[in-house]
């Protein structure tokens, strides 16, 4: 035993052993508390079954559009996600979307980009993502790979 016979000795180490797993599992708690609300949900790649359109959204706030149509590659566009009102939006350059640059590099994008940009509610269950365009109601449904 570690302290054979002394029940002083047994306490105290029975008291930091108690001590250090409490604040370790009060550190893992709050670790992945913070992580479920502060975190993105809608990060990861995300393929469309109708029209095979494979949306890979990062971290760092760009999201990458490929078609299976376009053999250009990969349309960058930025993005922003609301999480209180549940929304998603998809823009060129700047956020507020006025410069000058956001008109002339969209004349010369692809067309996943120019269908995509706009402002969708959002709809995350069990791995499938759904967008609603705020304007029309169209829905697109993505699955999580």
């Amino acid at each position: 035993m570690i302290a054979e016979n002394d029940e002083k000795k047994r306490s105290k180490l029975w008291r930091i052993a108690m001590t250090v797993s409490s604040v370790l599992i009060i550190i893992i708690a709050v670790f992945f508390g913070i992580r479920l609300f502060t975190s993105n949900p809608l990060e990861g790649k995300w393929i469309n079954e109708g029209s095979g359109l494979v949306m890979r959204i990062q971290g760092n706030g760009t999201a990458s559009l490929e078609w299976p149509d376009e053999s250009d590659g990969s349309e960058e566009l930025r993005y922003h996600v609301d999480l209180k009102s549940k929304t998603f939006t998809l823009y060129q350059g700047e956020e507020d979307g006025t410069s000058q640059e956001v008109y002339d590099t969209s004349a010369e994008s692809g067309f996943a980009a120019e269908t995509m940009e706009g402002t969708y509610d959002y709809s995350l269950e069990q791995g499938e993502l759904t967008l609603t365009e705020r304007e029309y109601g169209d829905q697109m449904v993505f699955e999580k790979e």
